[in-house]
């Protein structure tokens, strides 16, 4: 080999070792700074035992091949979870319920190092206890009330998921608990609408009762006021009034038959003719 081509192989050599020890730079480079996006939380683990200090969003250090940083999402997350159980009078009732939860942002790596990552979080625990919440409050409850005092239910379900994850000294901020469905079965559906028809036609039929029996009452009233208008105006015809008013209606022609005892009459038509 000639003095050249040795020349080419130790530049090359020399250009392998460069490349190597750049791609080793990088490697390090981009292995020892991690980015906690807005909305996680970190958990800095070296060799695999976890930290007790939760990482706030940002940029954090770590040695590279030693320590890794575990991202746990602390926003808010919704588990819809739908439950068939059987109401106080024994129907059956399929409630779908939606819980707003989150993990507490100081209790992120409490919560890695003893349950797991938010998914098994929500799996094994929060899942769980929102099933058996749902069956114990509906058992309590006649199925036309389950409707009828959805609210109540509601907050009672909430409670009883607030008091059964106390066990589990999980600190996950329980930001909100609603019904979104209570389903029934196709006979009992069937029941309910037509007792809704028979509540309207009572309805109906009462609200014309209250109608005739206003209406009856105004006719009565009328009769009431017009007897005593009667009455008034009887009270009020004295003999000199009813003259006067004889005398007004008279048309001065004298009438063609008088009284028996030759008096005139002056009550009645006065207006006679031939």
């Amino acid at each position: 080999m000639s003095e050249k081509d040795i020349q080419v192989v130790e530049r090359l050599k020399r250009s392998v070792a460069y490349i190597c020890a750049g791609l080793i730079v990088v490697i390090l480079l981009f292995g020892t700074y991690v980015t906690i996006p807005s909305g996680y939380r970190g958990v800095m683990t070296t060799f695999g035992a976890a930290s007790q200090n939760v990482l706030v969003p940002g940029l954090h250090f770590k040695l590279p091949f030693i320590q890794a940083i575990v991202k746990m999402n602390v926003q808010v997350q919704k588990n819809q979870l739908t439950e068939h159980a059987a109401s106080l009078d024994l129907q059956d009732v399929e409630t779908t319920v939606a819980t707003n939860w989150n993990i507490n942002d100081n209790d992120a790596s409490w919560i890695y190092q003893r349950i797991g990552m938010e998914d098994v979080l929500n799996d094994r625990i929060i899942q769980p206890v929102v099933s058996n919440a749902i069956k114990a409050v509906v058992a309590h409850y006649n199925a036309e009330d389950l409707v009828e005092k959805r609210d109540e239910v509601r907050g009672h379900i909430e409670d009883l998921i607030r008091k059964n994850l106390k066990p589990y000294r999980v600190n996950v901020d329980l930001d909100g608990v609603s019904i979104t469905n209570f389903a029934f079965s196709p006979d009992y559906e069937k029941a309910i609408e037509q007792k809704q028809v028979a509540q309207q036609r009572a309805q109906q039929a009462e609200y014309e009762l209250q109608q005739a029996k206003v209406e009856a009452e105004r006719q009565i009233a009328q009769a009431q006021g017009q007897a005593e208008a009667q009455k008034l105006l009887q009270q009020t015809l004295t003999p000199q009034l009813i003259q006067q008013q004889a005398i007004q209606k008279w048309d001065g022609h004298l009438p063609s038959v008088v009284g028996g005892n030759g008096v005139m009459p002056m009550i009645g038509n006065v207006s006679g003719g031939r």
